[in-house]
This record gives structure tokens, sequence and C-alpha cells, in this order.
């Protein structure tokens, strides 16, 4: 029998985050996200997603032992912006075992219906920027932390609830120029743009510099991802955890940031190193040893993810992603980087998608979104 624990405290919290790596242990290709990340996610008292957003989380035990969790969140802003009444599960994690994904579902459901939403889907977490997307091919890769890693059999057991696709994410790899001459032809295309209109990339040196770029980054994903998958905006508490979050791993010097005359930015796309091994070693956990792992992979390292990446509606088809790509690659030979790869973007985002065309790349992960409507909830 299966019984079903909502977490509500701090030792419930660690053993709802841990559950993953456990059921991971012998498995290369997980890669853990920084446990205290995911720890404070859960809490209302760090997370400022609270501010708009509903969230319970719970447990799967059997015979004491835990066998499964999920979470659900529903964002007020998200569902006011797309005029829904949705329900998001999120961090659903189990045992291949359809007793115990069907107690979980069975409890988001329950909540869903007492709140009356009309449709369930996931995984998504609090905000655009958290992991999303349960994955349907690429297993036999390695994983990274900054986004979700699950069993084959998951999608099967969703399947058997009822609920099917709603979007698909696709991630890609490629490697990275040795030498600035393997991309000539496209630095001289962005030095006719930059010129023709009056663009300048900052040059990111300090914390000051980095500060002042990931500010306005923050402010423009507001606007250049309004029209993606699920997206609500950002507050200004957000903004800041994000840039707080992110700041002690992020290279400088593949942190690209374009602005106009005015000063305005116009685009920008971020990478940094995937320190994803480093954290594997010590389950996500930086303390007490694994901070100095994560900082020996941060300061040597030939794998990068390229986590962020948007340009201005206006600036989308005047030559930004040439300036932008052009100028992280320059960014990529300074630090050694021999391969990079994407975090997930909408199969049917054309205009993200597009950006590819200037870095040799092949598909090589696909995740997706589940969706079961409110009808199906009440068979």
């Amino acid at each position: 029998m299966i019984e079903i624990q909502e977490v509500k405290t701090q030792k419930q919290r660690k053993e709802f985050v841990d559950f993953v790596n456990k059921l991971y242990r012998d498995d290369p290709n997980y890669m853990p996200a920084v446990f205290s990340d995911s720890l404070s996610s859960l809490n209302p008292e760090k997370n400022r997603s609270f501010n708009y957003c509903e969230a319970r989380f719970w447990l799967a035990k059997r015979d004491g032992k835990t066998v499964g969790r999920i979470g659900a969140v529903i964002n007020h802003s998200a569902n006011i912006k797309w005029n829904k009444n949705l329900m998001r599960f999120w961090h659903v994690d189990f045992i291949d075992d359809a007793e115990v994904s069907s107690a979980l579902f069975s409890e988001v459901e329950k909540w869903a219906k007492e709140r009356e939403c009309s449709e369930i889907a996931g995984p998504l977490g609090f905000t655009d920027l958290d992991l999303e997307g349960m994955l349907i091919d690429g297993f036999d890769e390695r994983g990274l932390f900054v986004t979700y890693y699950n069993h084959p059999y998951y999608i099967k057991h969703l399947e058997d609830l009822g609920y099917v696709k709603d979007v698909d994410w696709v991630e890609y790899r490629g490697n990275c120029p040795e030498k600035k001459e393997d991309y000539a032809k496209l630095t001289h295309i962005s030095e006719l743009c930059l010129k023709r209109y009056n663009l300048h990339v900052k040059e990111i040196k300090t914390s000051k510099d980095f500060e002042y770029a990931a500010s306005d980054i923050m402010k423009m994903i507001n606007t250049a991802y309004t029209d993606l998958y699920s997206t609500s905006e950002l507050d200004e508490e957000q903004r800041a955890a994000y840039v707080k979050s992110f700041k002690p791993i992020v290279n400088y010097k593949t942190l690209i940031a374009l602005y106009d005359e005015s000063e305005e930015m116009v685009g920008f796309v971020a990478a940094i190193p995937d320190i994803s091994k480093a954290l594997k070693k010590s389950d996500g956990k930086l303390f007490p040893l694994g901070w100095i792992r994560v900082l020996r992979a941060i300061k040597k390292n030939d794998e990068y993810i390229c986590i962020l990446i948007g340009i201005s509606p206006e600036y989308r088809n005047k030559g930004v992603p040439a300036i932008l790509i052009s100028h992280l690659f320059d960014g990529f030979v300074e630090v050694g980087a021999k391969t990079a790869v994407t975090c997930p973007m909408l199969e049917d985002n054309a205009k993200v998608l597009g950006l590819l065309k200037v870095f040799p790349s092949y598909t090589y992960k696909r995740r997706r979104s589940f969706v079961k409507r409110l009808s199906r909830l009440s068979d």
C-alpha cells in the first residue's frame, strides 16, 4: 500500500530533494542539480516565485521507504496571461511501479479539482527558468545539472494515466571552433552589422560589469521570452535571485551583452562551464567538499552550456545572431572550450533555432511537457 505524505518540514524537503539522487545513484548519465538551490525552491521563505504562485509537494512511501515524489504549482501570473486555469506538476520521480505513479498523480489531480483547474501539465516549474520538460529521447546521453534526467519508463506511466503531448523541446550539441580563423566569415558579417546599426558589445571584466549586464538580461527576458510556452513575467525579486544563483558559475568571457547607441540592450547570449560532473561526485551538495570540485570545474573546463539567448524583436532580422555567436566563439576560443550544448529550446521556436544556422550542431536530446485535460480528470 502506498502512503502519500505532504512535504511540510525542512527534514521532508531534504528527503524530497535527495530522493532523486538515491533513485539514480548507479546511473552514470544522471547529473544532480545544486542541492541547496533545489532545497530553496521548495521553501516559500526563500523562493520569490511564491509571491504569485502556490505550490505543494508530496512523498510516496511504501513500508516506510520513499518510492516517489511529486510537486504541483499554480502560477497565477501565467494563468492570467494565458487565460488558463492550469496546474503544473514538477519534480516528479518514482520507481517503476504503476501503483506509485498513480498515487502521486492522483494527489495532484485531487488538488487540481479542489482549485478548479481545467488542466494539468508538466513537468513545469514556477517559471520558464526552472527545470522543465521530461526526457523522451537521448537517454544514453549524459545529463546536465540544469535539466531533468529521467528513466524511459516515466513516459509509459504518464501515457497510461491519460497524459499526452503538449509541447516538445530539443537540445543541440556542437563542436567549438579552435581558432578565430575557423569563423572569419562570421566575424566579418558581425563587424559589418555592428557598424551598420551602431551597436556595440559591452566588455565584462568586473563584478560590477556583470551585475549591470545581468540585470539588463533579466529585464529583457520578460520581453524576449514573452510569447514562449507558459511563460510569466519575472518580478524584480525573482530577477535578482536568478542573478545571484548563476553569478558564481558564469564565465565573463562567454557572457555576451549587446547594446545600441542609447545603451539599451538588444541581445544577449550566456554560456557557463558544465559543472555537472563535479556536482555528481557530491550529489549536488556544495559542502563540505563540493565547492572545491565545482571551483575547479569552473576554472578549467572545455565543456560549456549555452543557458540563455535572446534578441529584441526589432533586431531579429538585422544580423544580431551573427554578432552574438561570433563573440561567443571568441569567448570559447579564449577559454579553450571544445564542445557546447544548448538548454532545451521549443521545437517550434524558429527564431531561436535559426541561430543555430551559424553554429554547426545537431539535435541530441528531446523532452516533453505532458498535459491532461479536466474532462479526463472526471472520468
